[in-house]
């Protein structure tokens, strides 16, 4: 009837090379250390995340307020807006130059005419 506690019975002569390879296979421990551990490095990881994402978060806002206190208006000085008349100016200049030199090439460069696609199929 029970075939097996009869086969087990009948050959109590197990190799001991296959004993060792089944208990370090089918090893049974406490896996609470592991466990533990796990949960201690999750614990870590969220907390250190934490303060990643807090210290972003105020760098942002510090970034943010830098900005607008330097539009504030500071008391106008007569000389920066001589200088923003003579760089104003000079910016003028270079271009009206720049454009000059343009129209120059442009007249001084060949022209080349390229057949139409049509021509050169018939």
């Amino acid at each position: 009837m029970d075939h097996s506690v009869e086969g087990a019975a009948a050959s109590p002569e197990v190799p001991q090379e296959l004993l060792e390879e089944m208990i370090w296979v089918f090893r049974v421990e406490d896996a609470a250390p592991w466990n533990y551990s796990i949960l201690v490095l999750a614990a870590l990881v969220v907390v250190i995340s934490m303060v990643l994402l807090r210290r972003s978060i105020l760098a942002n806002r510090n970034r943010k307020k830098q900005p607008q206190d330097k539009e504030t208006p500071q008391a106008p000085h007569l000389d920066d807006s001589r200088v923003k008349e003579n760089s104003s100016l000079s910016n003028l200049r270079e271009t009206l130059i720049s454009e000059e030199e343009i129209e120059l090439n442009e007249k001084a460069a060949p022209q080349v005419f390229l057949p139409d696609p049509q021509e050169t199929e018939s």
